[in-house]
C-alpha cells in the first residue's frame, strides 16, 4: 500500500528534515506525548485537559502572559506550524472562577511524627517484583479543548483509496495515520480551521486490501478496513454529524455496493443492532451520548465480509467542560 498524494495546509519552515541515506525527507512533527502536571491556585480540582501541548507551550504562557508589557519577549525560533498546532497552556487554567469549587483534601493524621525525637533516615527498598503502574479508575473532570474533526474515508476506485480530512474547530488539528496491513507510513496531515485536504492510497500492491487507522487529538479515531477485490465486497460510506447542542451523534450510513446486511455496535452501551441494505439505500441513526459525557465508540460490521469494518470513536466537543473518558476509568488494573 502506497500513498498516492498528500496536502499540508501549514508552512513547516524549519519544521521538514532534509532527507539523510537513511531516512527520507519530511516533516519533524511533534514528538510522544508525556503527561504535565500543572500545579497552580488556578488549576485545582483535578482537571484534565487533553489540548495538545509540547515544551513551547511553556515558552507560549510566558509570552501570553508578559508580551502585551515587554514584546522583546517573543520566541523567533518557534515556527508558524508549531504555533498553529501546539497550545499555549492558558486553557489549562481557570482565571475567572478559580475558587467556585471545594476541593476536599485528604486527612494529614496519619503523618503526625509519634515523637520529638531524631529518627534514623527510613530508606525505602524497591520491591522484588517490579510492576507497571495501572490507570486510576473513575473519571476527572476535563477542559473544554478546540477540536472538531471530521474524518471520510471510501474506495475510489478497485486499486485506490481516499481519506478526506476536514476541521471545523478553532484550532489547527494534526491527524496521524498508521496502515495495519503494510510497513508503509506512518503519515501526518496538518488541518487548518476551516480546511480540507485529501490523499489517496494505492491498494495494487495489496491486492485491493486496505487497513488504514486515522487518529487526532482527544481521543479521536476513525479506522477503515476492508478490500475492493473480488465480487459483491461491501461498499459502505460511513459518516458523522456532531448534535453539539445536546452532546449527540448521528452515522449515515449508505450502500455504495450489492445489497448487505450490517450490524452497528456501540462499544459504550454494548447496544448492538442490524441492518439490512439495497444497494443505494442510506442508514441513518441518532445516539444521544450525556449518558457517557459526549464520548463515542462504534463498530461498523458485514456479516458476509469478515475483513470489513468501520471503527469510529471520539468525543463530541461542545465548547463546554466535560469528564474524561468513562471507558477508561472503569477499565480494571491489569497485571503484569
Amino acid at each position: 500500500m502506497s500513498r498516492a498524494q498528500g496536502i499540508s495546509s501549514i508552512d513547516t519552515t524549519n519544521e521538514i528534515f532534509p532527507g539523510s541515506s537513511e531516512n527520507q525527507a519530511g516533516p519533524y512533527g511533534l514528538g510522544l506525548r508525556v503527561p504535565m502536571i500543572v500545579i497552580s491556585p488556578w488549576s485545582k480540582g483535578g482537571w484534565v485537559s487533553s489540548e495538545v501541548f509540547d515544551h513551547t507551550s511553556l515558552i507560549r504562557f510566558v509570552e501570553k502572559r508578559f508580551s502585551p508589557q515587554h514584546p522583546g519577549i517573543l520566541e523567533n525560533n518557534i515556527t508558524k506550524w508549531r504555533r498553529a498546532v501546539a497550545g499555549d497552556l492558558t486553557s489549562a487554567f481557570n482565571f475567572v472562577s478559580p475558587n467556585s469549587a471545594t476541593v476536599p483534601l485528604p486527612s494529614t493524621v496519619a503523618y503526625l511524627p509519634a515523637d520529638n525525637q531524631r529518627h534514623p533516615d527510613y530508606v525505602p527498598a524497591p520491591p522484588v517484583d517490579q510492576t507497571l503502574p495501572s490507570q486510576e479508575q473513575g473519571i476527572r473532570p476535563a477542559r473544554a479543548v478546540p477540536y472538531e474533526l471530521h474524518v471520510i474515508g471510501h474506495a475510489d476506485s478497485d486499486e485506490s483509496f481516499r481519506i478526506d480530512f476536514n476541521n471545523t474547530g478553532k484550532n489547527t488539528a494534526v491527524y496521524h495515520v498508521r496502515a495495519g496491513n503494510t510497513q508503509s507510513g506512518p503519515w501526518t496531515y496538518t488541518v487548518h480551521p476551516g480546511a480540507e485536504i485529501s490523499d489517496t492510497w494505492d491498494l495494487a500492491a495489496t491486492q485491493g486490501a486496505y487497513d488504514l487507522s486515522v487518529y487526532g487529538p482527544n481521543g479521536f479515531l476513525r479506522t477503515f478496513k476492508g478490500s475492493t477485490s473480488g465480487q459483491d465486497k461491501p461498499r459502505l460510506n460511513v459518516t458523522s454529524r456532531y448534535d453539539d447542542e445536546r452532546s449527540g451523534i448521528t452515522l449515515e450510513i449508505v450502500n455504495r455496493g450489492a445489497a448487505c446486511q450490517l450490524s452497528v455496535l456501540d462499544v459504550y452501551s454494548k447496544d448492538q443492532s442490524s441492518h439490512s441494505l439495497k444497494g443505494g439505500e442510506e442508514l441513518t441513526r441518532h445516539w444521544n451520548l450525556e449518558k457517557f459525557f459526549g464520548w463515542y465508540d462504534f463498530v461498523v460490521e458485514v456479516s458476509t465480509d469478515s475483513t470489513f469494518q468501520r471503527h469510529i470513536a471520539g468525543h463530541v466537543e461542545t465548547g463546554e467542560d466535560s469528564w474524561t473518558d468513562p471507558a477508561i476509568g472503569a477499565a480494571k488494573p491489569a497485571s503484569v
